[in-house]
This record gives C-alpha cells, structure tokens and sequence, in this order.
C-alpha cells in the first residue's frame, strides 16, 4: 500500500457523520489516510461532541503546516495574487501541506482546490 490520501474537512466532516457514500469511496480505496493540522483545526472549531471527534481523529495520521509547506505556500500565493487569483488561507494550506509531502488531496471543494494542481496538487 503505496498510495497516500489527505482528506479534507468536508469529506472528515461527512465521514464522523457516517455518510455511507464517502465511507463506501474511502473503503474502495488502498490507502494509508492523512489529515493535516488545518483540518484538524477546522473540524475542532466545528465540533459537536468533543470525545467522538478526538477518537475519531486519533485514527489518522496526522501532517503538520511546517517549514518547508509555508515556504511553498508563500510563493503559491504571491502567484497567485500576481495572476489576480485569490484562495482561503486554510485551503492553500492544506494544499501545500499536501504537495511538500507528494500525498493527494481527496476533497468535494474540487473548485477551492483546482487552480493548486498547477503547483503539483493531486486531487482523488
């Protein structure tokens, strides 16, 4: 099992509700599943049930925004801004984390995160 998946907060979100659809997408799946710190943070803040959702999270590895994904997010920005393109922070982010670390990203928000394949995002 080669292959390395980060899921985002959407499909997080669906599967701690026990959406069959992503389950039976992911269960299709030979994969080892990621999710980065900035999910982490998003799906915390949006939290119900505290004990749940730390379980639930403790079952991922987990991919932090570090050195190497800043650096790399700066310069995607700045290109960007300079190609009159903007992107939430969080989701540029998660995208750089994603890209230093060669793992495809699987996502709902395809057009949050399209315009990042041109920096080598790989999206399932």
């Amino acid at each position: 099992m080669d292959r390395k998946i980060c899921l985002d907060s959407d499909i997080l979100i669906d599967l701690s509700k026990g959406v069959n659809e992503i389950g039976e997408r992911i269960d299709n799946l030979d994969a080892i599943f990621y999710i980065t710190s900035i999910n982490l943070f998003e799906i915390w803040f949006g939290r119900r049930n505290k004990e749940n959702l730390k379980q639930f999270i403790e079952s991922f590895n987990i991919l932090d925004f570090d050195l190497d994904s800043a650096l790399l997010a700066g310069d995607i920005l700045r290109k960007l801004k300079d190609s009159g393109l903007t992107i939430d922070f969080r989701d540029l982010f998660i995208a750089s984390i994603c890209i230093i670390n060669k793992i495809e990203l699987m996502t709902n928000n395809l057009n949050h995160f399209e315009r990042l394949k041109n920096f080598g995002l790989k999206l399932v």
